[in-house]
């Protein structure tokens, strides 16, 4: 199989380990990830933020096949026997194509919005090891082992150690290719980095246990370096955009709504049965949760917007038509003010006759550019023939000042009628200091 991406450019998927990912796409679990937009309500900020996860799962499998390209030899020199097998490959490239296959409409937003909902990652699980999907059939008939190998690989569970960390990990497939596809379908140039000189920076690191992954000291580190700052500045411009932030408000605000109704006894119409499972708290099977996508997500909202509770129906209509609500940064202020900024808050949107449960929110948006690894067995390493392997925050000033600093924006987020009152009452913080 030959594609076309706007990212990548020909992707290719034709030698025999990667006819698996053909395979895997015509399945119908697959092809719904065609109707779940990896990027939920970006597009409220930026209007071509409209990719679907499909794209995605397919990009990531190209940057496997490349990856598997690039480490193959490099196993081979230090000992065949760590080279992966044409089993293993197939597997690779099935765990980075369906790593992503659990998301429920709007992609992390939903998590989000049903707390109760078990994450992508459980979903993903389920699908993959659920006998009765095609995903399932697909794998299994090439080995009946397939589905549990490709499940455990998605959550970085692998013997060969830096194969587990290319599907999960510091610098993995899914990162390699998001940033990039988020970045051009936004129409932004923060997320772009180095992918060919990173992918030719790849090492691996001999030692007991077999190969680990690591970086090429010489010439490796400014394209590692370039990867984790498109990272933190994609959050900065993008991921944590206000509107999107905004947008992202009001769906919780709506769902909390519809929650609440269902927990008085009243159904509002239009509600898909599984929506009304995850509110009720109740089991939902693979197959319900199959049938969610962002078009009926949307449908209900829609529904919603008619229906004769007041909250609820103004909500809803006010999402479908952008009338989003508005936002205050709180970057200046101290964050032990946060608590009672968003008390007056909520007394200030009362008073305009909003209920505060719905209508104020403190945002509190953070993220880890660069993660404090877990432990020495994950952290990715930097090696150079004239000194020992190093971890990659000991060999790189930049990624020092990224490890363990959280980049966080913090905002009041309330209806646009409690603009002036709210502006009050940051200009009396400001002129209390």
């Amino acid at each position: 199989m030959i594609l076309r991406d706007p990212v990548h450019g020909l992707v290719a998927f034709e030698r025999a380990a990667e006819k698996v990912v053909p395979a895997l796409m015509d399945t119908p679990e697959a092809q719904r990830l065609r109707r779940i937009r990896a990027l939920g309500v970006a597009s409220l900020a930026f209007p071509g933020a409209e990719h679907s996860r499909f794209a995605h799962a397919i990009g990531a499998a190209h940057v496997m096949s490349r990856f598997l390209a690039r480490v193959g030899p490099l196993a081979r020199a230090i000992d065949p026997a760590f080279e992966l097998s044409p089993r293993g490959e197939e597997d690779a490239l099935a765990a980075a194509f369906l790593h992503d296959l659990g998301h429920g409409p709007l992609s992390h937003l939903f998590e989000e919005v049903f707390p109760s909902m078990p994450a992508h990652e459980w979903w993903t699980s389920a699908i993959v090891l659920d006998p009765d999907t095609a995903v399932h059939k697909v794998l299994a008939a090439r080995d009946p082992e397939m589905p549990s190998r490709v499940e455990r690989l998605v959550h970085g569970d692998h013997p060969v150690r830096y194969l587990a960390r290319a599907v999960s990990g510091t610098f993995d497939v899914d990162r390699c290719d998001y940033l990039l596809r988020d970045s051009y379908m936004t129409g932004t140039r923060y997320g772009l980095y180095d992918l060919d000189w990173l992918l030719r920076s790849l090492v691996l690191d001999p030692d007991e246990a077999g190969p680990r992954l690591a970086v090429d000291g010489t010439k490796g580190l400014p394209a590692v370096e370039g990867y984790f700052l498109a990272r933190l500045f994609m959050y900065q411009q993008v991921y944590f955009h206000k509107a999107t932030r905004a947008g992202e408000s009001m769906l919780r605000a709506i769902v909390r709504r519809f929650s609440d109704l269902v927990a008085d006894g009243r159904v509002p119409e239009g509600t898909p049965p599984p929506l009304l499972a995850f509110a009720r708290g109740e089991p939902v099977s693979v197959g319900a949760y199959l049938a969610l996508d962002d078009n009926t997500f949307w449908t209900a909202i829609q529904r919603w917007g008619d229906d004769s509770d007041a909250v609820l129906s103004r909500l809803a209509q006010q999402i479908l038509a952008r009338a989003l609500f508005k936002t205050a940064a709180l970057d200046e202020f101290d964050p032990a003010v946060d608590e009672e900024l968003g008390v007056a808050l909520e007394e200030i949107v009362r008073a305009h006759g909003f209920d505060p449960r719905y209508y104020a929110e403190l945002d509190v948006a953070e993220v880890f550019p660069y993660e404090v690894p877990a432990s020495s067995e994950v952290a990715l390493r930097v090696v150079s023939q004239r000194r020992a392997p190093r971890p990659l925050e000991s060999a790189s000033f930049v990624i020092a000042r990224l490890l363990g600093a959280p980049f966080v924006r913090r905002r009041l987020i309330f209806p646009a009628e409690a603009r002036d009152a709210v502006e009050a009452l940051l200009g009396s913080h400001r002129g209390a200091r």
